[in-house]
Parts: structure tokens; C-alpha cells; sequence
């Protein structure tokens, strides 16, 4: 069931960053448009998502690579990284709270997701921070207060999505919380090289395993 947001005074949309090339992969296609199991990566993640936010999803990429989707916008400065685009889709969000996934993650966990949004509770960055303390920025909840924290950092040429942080409020979700929903942390495993798509199909079967 999808969070109803609006009853605890909060809006949410989600910003899926499908501006990478799969260069690593060895295709000339945008990742985003790769296929697993016969489905494209980017309607895998947006099917996770709709559950968490309906149909407010925003999609930041080259509008002409994604003719068929309806809220598509492009990067303001393409491949300058993911912070443009986190930059881009809060720009044009209509939401306070954003969630930010990348394209190419298909094992997001709804039940994390949707404990993500429990947790924002006027956080202006809602973060996962699993193993040895690795965060993943790529994962998490923005706040549109951040833009002013993005703007000067982008003004000194500083790319790095972790760099906005200390002059933000930021809740992480530590290792125990998200054990309880996600006990392998398959939400954060993307798809960067062939031996990656291998290994998510392999998942897959051994799910489908464990079903029958």
C-alpha cells in the first residue's frame, strides 16, 4: 500500500537519475534502457517506486531517449554526475521530500522505502549508512531545502553528492534498521558492468527458487 504522505503534511515525488551511458557494459545504450529478465532496468525500478509514491515520478535524462514517459526532464549540466542530477530533478519537483534512486538499482526494498519516509520527520536528507559506514547517496530522500547547499557547491565545481552534507540535517538509517526490511541490501546493488547484470539475474532465479 502507498504511503498517503499528504496526511502527515508532506508531499513526495520520486527522481529517477537515468542520465548514464553504459560504457562499462560495453553498450551504446543509456543503462536505464537495458534489460533484465526480458524488462527494462528503468520500469523495474519505476514499478518499486510507484509503490511508494504513486505515479509522482520524474525521470532525469535525455527527454528524447524516453519519448513514451511522461515527466521526463534533462540534466542542467549533462555528465557533470549524479549531484546535477538530484540538482535538476529537485529544480523541477513540485514536492518538499524527494526520493532519489538511480536506474539502475532493481532490488529496491518497498517495506525501506517506505521506512525512509517514516523517517524524514524534517530531515532534509534521509540517507542509508550500511557496512563499514558506506552511505548511499544514491538511495535516499532530499529535501528541496538542499538546492541552496547543491548551488554553492556547484558555484566552487565541487561534484560530490557526500560534500553537501555536513551543512545539512541529515538522518541516517543505520545497518540494524535496515536489516529488518532488506537483510541482504539488495536495494543498493546497481548494475554497472556485464558480471553485474549476470549476478541480478542469478538473483532472480534464486528467488523464484525459494517460491516454488
Amino acid at each position: 500500500m502507498k504511503i498517503d504522505v499528504d496526511k502527515k503534511g508532506l508531499s513526495l515525488t520520486a527522481i529517477i537519475l537515468a542520465g548514464g551511458k553504459s560504457s562499462r557494459i560495453g553498450s551504446d545504450k543509456n543503462k536505464s534502457l537495458l534489460k533484465l529478465k526480458g524488462e527494462y532496468l528503468i520500469d523495474i525500478v519505476r514499478s518499486r517506486l510507484k509503490c511508494v509514491v504513486g505515479n509522482n515520478i520524474i525521470i532525469v535524462g535525455p527527454p528524447e531517449k524516453y519519448p513514451s514517459y511522461k515527466q521526463v526532464v534533462p540534466d542542467l549540466f549533462p555528465q557533470k554526475g549524479p549531484l546535477i542530477g538530484i540538482y535538476s530533478g529537485l529544480k523541477t519537483s513540485p514536492s518538499q521530500y524527494n526520493l532519489v534512486v538511480g536506474c539502475d538499482m532493481p532490488f529496491l526494498e518497498v517495506k525501506l522505502l517506505k521506512y525512509m519516509v517514516e523517517n524524514i520527520n524534517f530531515n532534509d536528507i534521509v540517507v542509508p549508512r550500511y557496512g563499514d559506514g558506506y552511505i548511499e547517496p544514491l538511495c535516499a530522500i532530499y529535501s528541496r531545502r538542499c538546492l541552496d547547499a547543491i548551488e554553492r557547491n556547484l558555484a566552487k565545481r565541487n561534484f560530490s553528492v557526500r560534500a553537501i552534507f555536513p551543512h545539512l540535517k541529515v538522518k541516517f538509517i543505520e545497518n540494524e534498521e535496515i536489516r529488518r526490511y532488506d537483510p541482504k541490501f539488495y536495494s543498493f546493488f546497481n548494475i554497472n558492468y556485464k558480471k553485474d547484470l549476470i549476478e541480478a539475474e542469478k538473483i532472480i532465479n534464486s528467488r523464484k527458487e525459494r517460491k516454488n
